[in-house]
């Protein structure tokens, strides 16, 4: 009994938790697929249903006699068009017509929007190649700027004026970067906004707390690009 009445130790949750989540992420896509291409599939046969019903609710609205007396003009006449054969005939041909226009609609535009996030992926991965590329490069420069003693000169190789740390792919991708989820996007702004002030060492100093974070952000931009499915840029 008291081994049933164990609860599980708080290390153990750490790890369940993560993989747990992992799941549900996994089993969402995978829903979210599925009935995709169910309503792609059944779409023309629910429309359909629903057009069949509308028909007859409009057979059953002419043939009732308290709105023929209420409104006998209207009804009258509806009622002579509603009980021929050329009226179910024409209003199944319209609905066939509709029909096979929404389900082009819907291929179009779901492949369209399966074009669009294929595109959006392999964009964000080469931004997030792009970034972690620098951003190991400015790492090994902040363990040079960390080794040096404070008698030895700086041995970065920067004009007086110019930035210690390369920030080149950072701009040069412009807008791209904000692919990226609004946190990290946010992490790397406050990151980079630290790197273009720094001109000489003693920059360095007074935004290490902020620059000192690059290890964290590479690691997250790693677990970001591993993130994405992979059969979206299949």
């Amino acid at each position: 009994m008291g081994d049933c009445n164990r609860e599980v130790p708080p290390q153990q949750k750490k790890v369940l938790q993560p993989l747990l989540l992992r799941l549900i992420k996994k089993s969402l896509r995978t829903g979210k697929i599925a009935l995709t291409c169910l309503v792609i599939i059944f779409s023309p046969f629910i429309v359909w249903v629903i057009l069949s019903l509308n028909r007859e609710l409009i057979v059953i609205m002419a043939d009732w006699d308290w709105l023929s007396s209420t409104f006998p003009l209207l009804f009258h006449a509806l009622g002579e068009q509603v009980n021929t054969p050329a009226f179910a005939r024409g209003f199944n041909e319209a609905a066939l017509g509709g029909l096979l226009t929404l389900f082009g609609v819907i291929v179009t535009v779901w492949y369209y929007q399966m074009v669009r996030v294929q595109e959006v992926t392999e964009k964000r991965l080469f931004v997030i190649d792009e970034i972690l590329e620098e951003l190991k490069k400015n790492r090994a420069i902040v363990t040079a700027l960390n080794d040096e003693t404070g008698d030895q000169p700086c041995i970065m190789n920067n004009s007086p004026g110019e930035p210690i740390f390369v920030t080149e792919a950072w701009h040069k991708l412009g807008a791209d970067v904000a692919l990226l989820p609004r946190r990290l996007h946010l992490r790397l702004s406050i990151l980079y906004g630290c790197l273009n002030r720094c001109r000489d060492k003693n920059d360095y100093h007074r935004n290490k707390a902020s620059i000192d974070r690059i290890n964290g952000i590479i690691a997250e931009l790693h677990k970001f690009r591993s993130s994405l499915s992979k059969p979206e840029i299949a």
